[in-house]
């Protein structure tokens, strides 16, 4: 009897040590316990339970205070956090401007080994190959993708880059008013081509977003990407019966079993 509670004790002596070194070893990450009514994160398209491994490519193991700290940093300096989400069984990026306006946990030892263990298999670039990307879907899964960045094309050539975003009525409203000022006279189509430029200098990414809206496509995602082709793989991971026009990854698979961690995401 002795011999069995010696080993007993011997062997619940092995497990604690081993559960202490995978806590040792892997980082009790941050998540967003719950995110207000208006905020940075509700625009971002957060949500709860998501979890933050890191922040600008390097695991984040900040305490809560201390990752609010970056927030305000972030803010007072006007800089943009790349933060790496994992929700689910995805991981993705996406940059934050700031506080995100939220309370938070500390995900438990599971959670955080099985973030750990998908950051592990991401592959990150340099912070500055990075652009926010917007994505809108309709009731048909079919996704308006578009970078939030400067586009000069826009500036010069508005109705070129309006094609490239297949913006049918608005590119046809440009068109018309340029054509409508040259017939009446060359000062004033140059006069409206400046303010055209200033215009779309200004306005770009935005009258996309409006668009799509008109096009009843609703705002369901944002993320971080050095290309469209990484921004698309991001979202069909998250919703794999999403699909696009130019689509770099493919059309949906017909028979596709979406997993009930990705139809929550979705």
């Amino acid at each position: 009897m002795a011999e069995f509670d010696q080993d007993h004790a011997a062997g619940l002596g092995a497990e604690t040590a081993e559960a202490a070194n995978q806590s040792a070893v892997t980082p009790q990450f941050i998540k967003i316990k719950s995110l207000s009514r208006v905020s940075h994160g509700r625009d971002l398209r957060l949500r709860d339970d998501d979890i933050i491994i890191a922040v600008d490519g390097a695991l984040n193991t900040n305490d809560i205070d201390a990752f609010r700290a970056l927030g305000v940093k972030a803010e007072l300096h006007e800089e943009k956090l790349l933060l790496t989400i994992c929700r689910g069984d995805v991981v993705y990026d996406v940059f934050a401007e700031g506080r995100l306006g939220a309370d938070y946990d500390y995900a438990d030892v599971e959670a955080s080994s099985v973030a750990a263990a998908l950051f592990a298999e991401h592959h990150m670039g340099p912070k500055d190959n990075y652009q926010n990307y917007e994505a809108l879907r309709d009731l048909h899964r079919h996704v308006v993708l578009y970078d939030t960045g400067y586009s000069a094309i826009a500036t010069i050539v508005p109705p070129v880059w309006l094609l490239q975003h297949r913006a049918w009525e608005p590119m046809a409203a440009v068109v018309a008013a340029y054509a409508t000022s040259f017939v009446v006279h060359w000062g004033l189509f140059a006069a409206t081509a400046i303010l055209m430029a200033i215009y779309f200098h200004r306005i770009q990414f935005r009258l996309i977003r409006n668009y799509s809206l008109f096009t009843e496509h609703y705002f369901w995602h944002v993320c971080a990407a050095r290309t469209s082709a990484e921004a698309q793989l991001v979202c069909r991971k998250i919703d794999p019966k999403c699909h696009f026009d130019f689509s770099y990854v493919g059309p949906p698979e017909p028979d596709s079993i979406t997993t009930s961690q990705q139809q929550q995401a979705a």
